[in-house]
């Protein structure tokens, strides 16, 4: 993923690396969105990825949606 910002991004990007997104606290994992959000808890790493590959895929989505119903009004 490229860390600059895209250009139909709303909000101006935070620079992160889908790895810099997860921390662990209390032996439980959780990732943080470009927004702030913390979602978790999960137990393993390999839950947290999951999970947060399926929130960036569904963001990517919302976007698509986004831009074309922009291009549609135009």
């Amino acid at each position: 993923m490229n860390n600059k910002n895209r250009r139909n991004d709303i909000l101006p990007a935070t620079s992160f690396k889908r790895t810099d997104r997860i921390f662990v606290d209390d032996k439980v994992f959780y990732y943080k969105t470009r927004e702030g959000e913390v979602c978790g808890a999960f137990e393993t790493k390999s839950e947290t990825l999951y999970d947060l590959n399926i929130f960036l895929a569904n963001a990517q989505i919302q976007q698509e949606l986004l831009s074309f119903d922009l291009y549609k009004a135009a």
